[in-house]
């Protein structure tokens, strides 16, 4: 029944939500970029909806209508020096953006509510997704426990050890949210980060063909 099946969406979502990725671009020439982009998407059929230089309240709009299509959505900007463009992507198959001409990187995140999404487009659209903390995420587990242990190897020691591994829990957390912000607030809205990281550079492989003497 068309209304069981709902249900079961819905709840699917609940549990295991959308994912949802985010590609970056950078472009000398938007209109030259744009038709590139076009043209593969395309060529792999993917529908997609095209903005423009939006501001950042347009982009968190897209949320409503986003985050009822299909399981899999995704976003790729693309960056020229004084100009913006955004293509919104959503399918019902996983989306794949590693073989894009011109990527920067991608960031991958499993959203669960479309006010986590709202927040998340707010935050692409106002330049704070991608800086170099979040591109090379892996390593701020090791900046916090290398912190933390230096902070209280330093201070005068509690009596208890509870009370000492409490206090280096609370102060280990808070050191989290402050450097992974803005995407630590992002888990209260319903939003996980999965990956991030996934710089891209051009291999270039020379063959030398040698010849018989």
């Amino acid at each position: 029944m068309p209304v069981l099946g709902k249900i079961k969406g819905m709840f699917q979502v609940m549990t295991e939500g959308k994912i949802f990725k985010y590609a970056s671009i950078r472009c000398e020439v938007l209109s030259e970029c744009m038709r590139r982009m076009e043209d593969y998407f395309q060529f792999r059929r993917m529908h997609y909806t095209r903005l423009i230089d939006p501001d950042p309240y347009l982009l968190e709009t897209m949320a409503d209508s986003l985050y009822e299509r299909g399981q899999f959505l995704g976003v790729v900007e693309l960056k020229a020096e004084l100009s913006r463009a955004f293509y919104f992507l959503d399918s019902d198959v996983p989306i794949e953006l590693k073989d894009i001409p011109g990527l920067e990187f991608t960031l991958t995140f499993r959203v669960r509510k479309k006010e986590g999404l709202q927040e998340l487009l707010g935050i692409i659209g106002k330049e704070k997704a991608g800086r170099i903390r979040h591109k090379h995420r892996s390593t701020l587990n090791f900046l916090i426990s290398l912190l933390s242990g230096t902070v209280f190897s330093s201070v005068m020691e509690f009596r208890s050890y509870w009370s000492n591994l409490l206090v280096t829990i609370f102060f280990a957390l808070i050191l989290y949210l402050v450097l992974d912000y803005p995407f630590s607030l992002l888990y209260f809205k319903g939003v996980e980060v999965m990956s991030t990281g996934e710089v891209h550079t051009k291999v270039f492989v020379v063959k030398v063909r040698m010849g018989r003497k």
